[in-house]
């Protein structure tokens, strides 16, 4: 962190989160909101030092390309230079550490996820003017070449693939209990890629019984889709393991309200009926 740059509070780097995701897509920076996210976490997280690491990679990338290097041979050009030289790597001995998923942690420690580790291959890759998008197969992340047959997996050294190499990646992963299909190699968003990176966050939490940090990923996952009914649930389950029952019913009553009479809606208003019975026992 730099000298002179004083310590931010959570709160700050949750406002500067929402400006982010309120922009339109093509304006939404997925370094800076990601950085952003980290921030709560990492309250005296430098943003410009880790933007300026990323301006470095592309810059080393462009001068070794040479020019009229091709998309393709820029891509194998880029996952030679962050995988074999730099050495950054799927962290597969600590998965489940929330670090793999804060984008700073994996900047600093060359160790990530395969959301985390797309992250910084699409941000690298913009820098030097490719076209990459984010690729959500089932339980795995890549990057895939925009208009072409090519697909880049971070977690596994930037091996390049095809769309049939994608297909035989998840066959390997779940055998016959997935039917591939091509809707997988569907472009995500990059609020679909926020999201996701906020919600394997709140799974760790939840996982570790850190409700609270849970709660705050749930939060920032509403400002990324405001208008999903299901958030409500996640957030009241958080208020109830912290015992802020009242908090957990009014967001139960939202998610009543916000779904329109849903499948559970019976299931939901015993829930609200039981949190009410531990209330009044306590008083």
């Amino acid at each position: 962190m730099s000298m002179n740059q004083p310590t931010a509070s959570p709160g700050h780097f949750r406002d500067l989160f929402t400006q982010q995701v309120q922009r339109p897509e093509e304006d939404l920076e997925m370094d800076r909101a990601a950085l952003y996210l980290a921030g709560e976490e990492y309250p005296e997280l430098d943003v410009d030092s880790h933007l300026s690491s990323l301006d470095s990679f592309a810059q080393r990338i462009l001068a070794e390309a040479g020019d009229g290097a091709s998309p393709a041979e820029q891509t194998s050009r880029l996952g030679r230079y962050l995988f074999d030289e730099l050495g950054f790597r799927g962290n597969s001995e600590d998965y489940y550490s929330p670090d793999n998923s804060y984008f700073n942690r994996v900047l600093e420690t060359k160790t990530g996820i395969p959301i985390t580790l797309s992250l910084l291959v699409l941000e690298v890759g913009r820098r030097i003017g490719l076209r990459y998008r984010g690729v959500g197969l089932p339980g795995h992340f890549l990057v895939g070449l925009e208009g072409q047959d090519l697909y880049l997996d971070p977690f596994n050294a930037g091996t390049l693939l095809t769309a049939d190499g994608c297909r035989d990646l998840v066959e390997r992963l779940f055998g016959d209990r997935m039917t591939w299909s091509d809707d997988f190699l569907t472009p995500c968003t990059k609020y679909d890629f926020l999201f996701r990176m906020l919600n394997n966050l709140r799974g760790i939490y939840e996982q570790k019984e850190e409700y609270a940090k849970a709660l705050g990923m749930v939060q920032r996952m509403r400002i990324v889709f405001p208008t999903l009914p299901s958030l409500y649930k996640d957030i009241a389950l958080c208020h109830y393991q912290l015992q802020e029952y009242r908090l957990a019913i009014r967001n139960l009553e939202n998610y009543l309200q916000a779904a329109d009479e849903p499948e559970d809606a019976d299931r939901v208003r015993g829930q609200i009926e039981t949190i009410w019975s531990t209330l009044n026992r306590l008083n």
